[in-house]
């Protein structure tokens, strides 16, 4: 399994654990959504995971490595990418200077690099152009691949949110609310998107209230509720779970 929580209990009072004794698995090559009421957990499970919080208790693992207490850019350069609610869009830069920015391996990053001639590294920069006009395409961005970031659809927003953490090239996609406050259109677009990942071998965890969208897309449900996991390994188990359904949505 390429990410384990094992044990994670947090707290931001003494009264409530918002996560009590947390542990499961992240199955390889799937899509999970992680659902629960506002206020449940799902972003502050997040944010422990991406090394934004550190749990009370309780480990992470990422491929057997132990993660809990690294840096947040350090699990990320692990390989485990995320997006925000707020989406951090650069506004003032275009979408593509957006998808390029986010890449890992990015030659003009170095600061070396940017006292020499740029025809030196002509060659890194044309490869990295060339795959961000990939990605840009596949995110359906291509029309407005020159636009300022800050000036497109917030549809057109989520979608280079999602470019933006493709460029980033990691193992695990999470997710935070990719369809929330947008069309159908949109969301059609990123579901479509969602399983092109899923098919091109990522793992991904979401969190989504969007209740068609999630049981369009996802394959494994989390519901976390009471400060606890319970799994459902279809859409049908959790919408026939008495404990599942009064706890979420039905």
């Amino acid at each position: 399994m390429p990410l384990q929580i094992k044990n994670i209990t947090h707290s931001f009072s003494a009264s409530r654990k918002i996560l009590d004794n947390v542990s499961f698995e992240l199955e390889k090559n799937r899509i999970h959504a992680l659902m629960g009421a506002n206020g449940s957990g799902k972003t502050t499970l997040f944010n422990i995971i991406t090394g934004f919080i550190k749990p009370q208790s309780g480990d992470v693992f990422f491929n057997s490595n132990k993660i809990v207490g690294l840096l947040p850019h350090k699990i990320n350069r692990l390989g485990i990418g995320r997006t925000f609610q707020d989406l951090r869009l650069i506004s003032k830069l275009t979408v593509k200077e957006n998808v390029l920015l986010a890449m890992d391996d990015n030659p003009t990053q170095a600061w070396y690099k940017a006292v020499l001639p740029k025809i030196l590294y002509k060659s890194e920069v044309s490869a990295l152009e060339e795959h961000a006009e990939e990605i840009i395409k596949t995110c359906f961005l291509q029309d407005v691949r020159c636009s300022l970031s800050g000036e497109i659809s917030y549809g057109q927003q989520k979608l280079l949110n999602l470019a933006c953490c493709i460029a980033n090239d990691a193992e695990i996609l999470l997710l935070d609310e990719p369809v929330a406050g947008i069309s159908s259109a949109y969301r059609e677009q990123i579901s479509v998107l969602i399983k092109k990942l899923k098919d091109g071998g990522k793992t991904i965890l979401m969190i989504e209230h969007n209740i068609d969208f999630i049981a369009e897309t996802a394959e494994r449900f989390l519901l976390l509720t009471d400060g606890l996991v319970r799994e459902y390994g279809s859409f049908n188990q959790l919408k026939t779970n008495e404990t599942g359904a009064d706890a979420y949505f039905f």
